[in-house]
Formats: C-alpha cells, sequence, structure tokens
C-alpha cells in the first residue's frame, strides 16, 4: 500500500517482509488454478513448512500499536497477504484509490465477490476520517451494487465527505471500472473520542485472546 498525507502512519515494512508478502499473494491468485483433486507432497510440505518459520518468526500478539496493526488490514495492510495492493491520493474533503482483484476473491464468474465489494467501500469511505483527524465507527453502510465489478482490472474508488456533524459525519461513494459505476455507496460514520473507542472495542479484545 502507498499513500500521501494525512493517511495514517504505518510501521515501515523489511525488503524481505514485503518480498514474502508479495510472494504469498501471488500464491493465493496461483492456487485458484489448481486443480482440487491436485496431489503434490512438494507443495503440502513447502506450505507446511512456510507456515512454521513464520509462526517462528512470531513476536507480537493480537494487541499491537497503531503503526503495526495498520498494516494488518484485511483491505490494505501492507504485511496483510488477502489485502490487495492498493494506493490512495487524498484530497481536501474526498480520497480517490485504486486497486485490482484477483480470481481469489472470486464471487460470480470473473467478478469480484459482492461481500468483498462491500468491504472496499466501507474501508475507502471509513478513510475518509483522517481528513477530520477523529476516531470514528461506521454507524450504517448502504450499498447500491449496478453492475458486476470484474476481477483483474483496474479498479477506482472515489470517497466524498458530503456532511459533517458534530457527533456524525456522512460520506458517498463508488467504484468504477473503464468510467462506468458497478457499485456505490452511503455511509454514516459516528465520531469517538479515544476513550469512547477503547471501551467499545474492549470486549472483543477479551474475547479475541
Amino acid at each position: 500500500m502507498s499513500s500521501s498525507t494525512p493517511g495514517p502512519d504505518v510501521a515501515p515494512v523489511s525488503s524481505t517482509m514485503q518480498r514474502a508478502v508479495e510472494a504469498l499473494r501471488r500464491t493465493m491468485k496461483a492456487i485458484y488454478h489448481v486443480h482440487p483433486e491436485h496431489d503434490s507432497e512438494a507443495i503440502a510440505s513447502i506450505a507446511e513448512q512456510l507456515e512454521k518459520e513464520i509462526t517462528a518468526a512470531g513476536t507480537m500478539g493480537l494487541g499491537q500499536s497503531s503503526l503495526a496493526r495498520h498494516t494488518r488490514s484485511p483491505l490494505n495492510g501492507s504485511m496483510n497477504p488477502m489485502a490487495p495492493p492498493m494506493t490512495f491520493e487524498y484530497g481536501e474533503k474526498s480520497i480517490t484509490a485504486k486497486v485490482r482483484f484477483h480470481e481469489g476473491y472470486q464471487g460470480p464468474p470473473a467478478c469480484v465477490h459482492g461481500g468483498i465489494v462491500a468491504a472496499l467501500l466501507d474501508d475507502a469511505l471509513g478513510r475518509t476520517r483522517h481528513l477530520t483527524g477523529r476516531n470514528c465507527v461506521t454507524g450504517s453502510l448502504n450499498i447500491t451494487y449496478k453492475r458486476p465489478t470484474p476481477l483483474n482490472a483496474d479498479l477506482l474508488v472515489n470517497a466524498r465527505i458530503d456532511e459533517i456533524h458534530e457527533r456524525k459525519f456522512i460520506v458517498s461513494g463508488e467504484i468504477t471500472y473503464d468510467g462506468e459505476v458497478t457499485a456505490s455507496a452511503i455511509g454514516v460514520f459516528v465520531f469517538l473520542d479515544t476513550e469512547k473507542f477503547n471501551a467499545l472495542v474492549s470486549d472483543a479484545r477479551s474475547a479475541s485472546r
């Protein structure tokens, strides 16, 4: 992931971990094309050994600093093989992102899964919080699917702040391919101060340990 200010601060990723994540992303794409009945002891052994190596390298628990946690996002995390490479540009009250989804994100044939489309819009619209300088959570998100969102295609995501109120702000946005909107969304995001935000996620942190 790359971004220009005022996006979130993100921990730097070493060159070897960048290579590892990129290789795992390519692996997730490649395994889509392997027949379910394909039998390979070599592939299974290599995958199991890789899991052991990565587990042994792990020194961090679930609770991580914001700098590290921002690299783990399933939508744009530079240390998350699930996350497709994504770039961002920030305006005064808007964000533009560019992204491609490979076969591993497929729903209908040759189309990005609708749940991934919704998650992408939630992430992009919610990211506008960095333009306000305040914490927030999603209050509601209304998705309209207009046409299929294609795989292996350069997608453009736009999000803009429409209204800012004392306790919430309203954002709209859309995904476009080749100039046509594939899905759009309107979201309401609720401002939370740090104390309330930490209290909100405390139960989830306890349950996830």
